[in-house]
């Protein structure tokens, strides 16, 4: 009799593993506005006046709230390099087809690859690097679950054009000076170049 018992229950606790080992996993809540209470620049973080990140940094094993800052920032700043990159490569993107467009109605000598890469190489580290130091912090939000902390940080549209005009004239004229004459017509074509390579307003 207690044989007849106990197999019953073994198949039972079978069948249950069974079907527990069928079960979809459970996915983690995402953090939005809508489930978190949170700011709205959690979710969507582009700004009509120029450009934005969000960095996280959860909580360390100290509880040092100020390292935990410093880490999130510079989880924003990485993000926002990142963007400021592209901008500069839109920028150029537009100033070589402007300039080449020029050349050929013109009959001048088109600008060298390696004269254009050179100046887009540069312009581009020395920007970021200028932008990144000038970077001002929008907002923050601590998550109230699990204690990560967002850091919504922002460089001004103005600041990154007369950052890309100053320094992208800068390095033009190097080349020029240095014999690359094809690229005077950039340097009448780059507000332009500038202005069409930025956000929609």
């Amino acid at each position: 009799m207690r044989l007849r018992t106990v197999l019953p229950l073994g198949t039972f606790l079978l069948a249950l593993v069974g079907c527990a080992g069928t079960q979809a996993p459970v996915t983690a809540p995402v953090t939005t506005t809508q489930t978190r209470n949170a700011p709205a620049w959690i979710d969507n973080e582009e700004i009509p006046d120029g450009l934005a990140a969000v960095g996280i940094a959860q909580p360390n094993v100290m509880g040092d709230r100020a390292l935990q800052r410093t880490v999130a920032v510079a989880d924003a700043r990485t993000k926002l390099a990142g963007k400021l990159k592209v901008r500069v490569q839109s920028m150029f993107s537009q100033l070589n087809q402007q300039v080449t467009t020029a050349a050929a109605d013109t009959g001048a000598k088109p600008v060298k690859s390696d004269a254009m890469n050179r100046v887009i190489d540069n312009v581009t580290r020395q920007v970021i690097n200028q932008e990144l130091a000038g970077t001002n912090t929008r907002g923050t939000w601590t998550d109230p679950e699990d204690g990560s902390l967002y850091v919504f940080l922002v460089m001004t549209r103005e600041s990154m054009d007369a950052a890309l005009a100053a320094t992208a004239k800068a390095q033009i004229k190097k080349e020029i000076g240095q014999g690359e004459q094809g690229l005077d017509a950039a340097l009448d074509k780059l507000d332009a170049a500038i202005a069409a390579s930025g956000p929609a307003n």
